[in-house]
């Protein structure tokens, strides 16, 4: 049978006790909205080895061994957001049920079920976590992991007396759902620009991956570097007037914050960057993005 919209397909995921060890009848979970599409990329690491042949050979110009060395997983995740339950592992949050910014890594097993077949990623992170929540629109997300191992495709469930993740519900949450929108503690109409989209991002840079001769599987990865941890905030105004222009070329910090699904989203230490471009146009406002990055962010 084809492999259409008719097959069954959902993935779920768990955290891990244990580096790349996928918990003994887990119980999985969702990612806090609607997801699709899902794309699980998997890519063998090969290493080209041309050569000299024998004297009395022939077929020089195809003197060249292949050989794979290694494997890399990768998996993307669209969202349409019903909740934030998925950042606290985003944020290396002390558990995930606390939305405060921590240390604390957060290893995931991800599954897919195509069909009647599943396969399990396991020694996973979330490297990256870009939501936008732009007007007349859904909060949306795009979620980046990385992983260390996969079982392969199986004919059997991998759940054993566990439970696979029940199926998503609730509203989306969207820019109208937006309140409590402050800029340096007014609102954003006084200082006389109107936010059209907010975007932010959660990411980690220089991610390496720490490779052991005893990792015992066929990745070679044992754990995971992480770099630092890089917040960024985007906003799309309308300006009013052009007193941005002096705050965006003074170098001063700023805040911003919104409520939304419940959560109140404060960014503070905001320096925006980049080049503040005055497009006049006799037809159009005089909209532009503002983008910083490192940025502190406290969601209560």
């Amino acid at each position: 049978m084809v492999l259409d919209g008719s097959s069954k397909k959902s993935v779920e995921f768990v955290e891990e006790s244990l580096f790349n060890t996928t918990p003994t009848d887990p119980t999985m979970l969702n990612f806090g909205g609607y997801a699709a599409p899902v794309t699980v990329k998997k890519s063998p690491v090969t290493k080209k080895i041309p050569y000299l042949k024998g004297c009395g050979d022939t077929n020089r110009l195809q003197a060249t061994e292949s050989e794979k060395v290694g494997e890399a997983f990768e998996v993307t995740i669209e969202l349409e957001l019903i909740d934030w339950s998925i950042l606290p592992y985003v944020l290396a949050a002390a558990n995930a049920s606390t939305y405060a910014i921590g240390d604390t890594v957060h290893y995931i097993s991800l599954a897919t079920c195509v069909g009647d077949e599943f396969e399990v990623l396991s020694g996973g992170i979330f490297s990256n976590c870009q939501v936008s929540i732009e007007n007349e629109d859904t909060a949306q997300a795009t979620l980046t992991a990385m992983f260390a191992e996969t079982t392969g495709i199986l004919a059997s469930d991998f759940i054993g007396s566990g439970s696979h993740a029940a199926s998503p519900s609730g509203a989306v949450m969207k820019y109208g759902d937006i309140t409590n929108t402050l800029y340096d503690a007014a609102l954003p109409s006084v200082e006389e620009f109107f936010i059209e989209s907010t975007a932010f991002g959660i990411e980690y840079n220089n991610i390496k991956a720490v490779y052991d001769q005893n990792a015992g599987n066929n990745s070679g990865i044992a754990g995971w570097s992480l770099g630092q941890r890089n917040i960024s905030l985007e906003l799309q105004a309308t300006l009013g007037d052009l007193s941005m222009s002096t705050e965006y070329l003074g170098g001063e910090k700023h805040t911003y914050g919104f409520t939304l699904g419940g959560k109140a989203f404060s960014f503070s230490n905001i320096l925006w960057e980049g080049d503040f471009n005055e497009v006049l146009d006799p037809d159009d406002v005089i909209a532009m993005p503002l983008t910083a990055s490192n940025v502190d962010l406290d969601i209560s």
